[in-house]
């Protein structure tokens, strides 16, 4: 009976957000053989989102790396700077005029 519900939690967020679902249940090769097999495509870009996830650094910082500041997150733009240097740590943005942006501590 638990298992049912379970199943039924998992079915009903396979239908609402399938890229969570997926990315949930990453280590299952059996959720991801079907995957692969149903779309390939989808299938490749699951595995995508996964590597970037685990290659973002996930930890919190509260010190600048540089000059050992005070790290403080911007409410307006959600980027996390140096009270004292202005060095970005964290950005919502990939891109600033155009250019790419390479943070050490990744993308929020």
């Amino acid at each position: 009976m638990c298992n049912e519900k379970i199943s039924d939690e998992n079915l009903q967020l396979k239908l609402e957000d399938p890229i969570e679902y997926y990315l949930k249940n990453i280590e299952d090769p059996e959720i991801m053989a079907e995957l692969r097999w149903e779309d390939p495509y989808f299938y490749d870009y699951i595995l995508r989102l996964h590597f970037i996830n685990e290659m973002q650094n996930h930890e919190n910082i509260y010190r600048c790396p540089e000059c050992r500041g005070n790290i403080i997150t911007d409410i307006d733009s959600g980027e996390e700077y140096c009270t004292c240097c202005g060095l970005v740590t964290r950005t919502h943005y990939p891109y600033v005029a155009g250019q790419r942006l390479m943070l050490d501590y990744g993308l929020k």
